[in-house]
């Protein structure tokens, strides 16, 4: 019988000391160690004395810098998350890696490039759904000469970016909290909060306050129920890569957090439309690609309404 997903940590040592322990190795990776390429890009702009690149001091962003190096350097701090949570996992809570994303003894790819494949798919026919409604939106932006070496970097990138949050939030985070809540609806609205909080910072978010922090509180909620239900983090990890490459490279907004050269540019979020697309985009995902955990003839959360 397959071990269930909440129940891996107790294949190494699972105590609250251990996790607070590791949470501490992991922020410390994560933000202190994952810091330093960039202050040390940041450094070397304000003492280059070249008058082309400075440090805006409005918001502390680069000017006058290549797009592309400052989009390596910004994301090398997820580099440095994955190797917290390593550390985390192999030596504070001295247990297999790959236990935070399957209970098997290996990872299925196939799973991983199902969860992509599908929700690329569905965020392609949004996407286009939403050009019909408001053609206006939407400016193509594709310069050829900047985009394929944007287009080779985030290819390699992103997917590390995207599997470094995965394996925190519905990897090490959601196993931490499943020890001592076994209800996959409030392991879901947990997940979603803890998900949302570090995206309040994203620049997006001030176009609408209110239903940008909702649309990554529902991403969240829907990757953990996705795990939960297919027992395992393949799914979540594929779905993620597909989000934001297809936002890196299809169809990116001026504000976003992730500035990238792509095919399209949206000259305004509709936030409304991202939030109601997304839950249905979710609910399809869900109902097609996950299996049914079938108990007596019920499912899981079937069982946990009662």
């Amino acid at each position: 019988m397959t071990t269930p997903f909440l129940d891996l940590p107790k294949t190494g040592k699972s105590e609250p000391q251990q996790f607070a322990l590791g949470i501490f190795v992991i922020l410390f990776c994560w933000f202190i160690l994952g810091s330093l390429p960039y202050q040390l890009l940041i450094s070397q702009i304000s003492s280059d004395n070249n008058p082309a690149t400075l440090i805006d001091p409005s918001t502390g962003l680069p000017i006058g810098v290549q797009p592309l190096l400052v989009f390596v350097v910004s994301n090398m701090s997820f580099w440095f998350l994955i190797l917290g949570i390593f550390v985390a996992v192999r030596f504070v809570h001295q247990r297999p890696f790959l236990s935070l994303i399957t209970p098997t003894r290996k990872m299925s790819w196939a799973r991983v490039w199902q969860g992509f494949g599908v929700y690329f798919f569905l965020l392609a026919v949004a996407t286009g759904i939403e050009y019909l409604l408001m053609p206006e939106n939407f400016t193509f932006s594709l310069n050829i000469t900047a985009f394929l070496p944007f287009l080779l970097v985030m290819l390699l990138l992103i997917p590390i970016q995207t599997s470094a949050e995965e394996l925190l939030f519905r990897g090490y985070l959601l196993q931490a909290t499943g020890i001592g809540i076994k209800s996959h609806w409030i392991l879901a609205t947990i997940n979603g909060i803890l998900f949302m909080v570090p995206h309040l910072g994203n620049p997006e978010v001030t176009d609408n306050p209110v239903l940008l922090p909702l649309f990554f509180f529902v991403i969240g909620a829907f990757l953990t129920i996705v795990t939960l239900r297919d027992n395992r983090l393949e799914l979540a990890l594929g779905v993620h890569a597909a989000n934001n490459l297809f936002a890196g490279i299809v169809v990116n907004y001026s504000n976003s957090v992730l500035q990238t050269e792509s095919i399209f540019l949206l000259n305004e979020l509709n936030a409304a439309y991202s939030v109601g697309t997304l839950l249905v985009t979710s609910i399809i995902f869900y109902a097609w690609l996950t299996p049914k955990n079938q108990i007596n003839g019920r499912t899981e959360f079937e069982e946990e309404l009662g």
